[in-house]
């Protein structure tokens, strides 16, 4: 004979077969709030991320403008002071020599 749980299974998987046009329609009508609000948060979080990271972009721009622009610099400021060591040494020469 047939046993009672392969009776009921196969009644409860008919059952569900015959269903199961109406849970989908059921469970895409619930769903469909779920999906636009997740879809718009994503677009809301991936706008907010790229405003962010181009801010973080810009900041690190000026940061590296300003370390050139002190690169450029700092020959400059040691050509000072090596031509400033120059003209100290030749005023120290220049004062010996009146002094012979």
């Amino acid at each position: 004979m047939i046993d009672r749980k392969v009776v009921f299974g196969t009644a409860l998987a008919v059952g569900a077969v015959l269903l199961l046009p109406g849970v989908a329609a059921a469970a895409a009508r619930v769903g469909r709030p779920f999906a636009k609000a997740a879809l718009k948060t994503g677009a809301i979080a991936y706008e907010e991320f790229r405003r962010a990271g181009a801010e973080a972009y810009e900041h690190l721009e000026d940061v590296v403008a300003e370390v050139r622009a002190e690169m450029q610099e700092a020959p400059a400021a040691a050509l000072d002071a090596d031509l400033a060591a120059e003209v100290e040494v030749l005023a120290k020469t220049a004062k010996s020599a009146k002094k012979a």
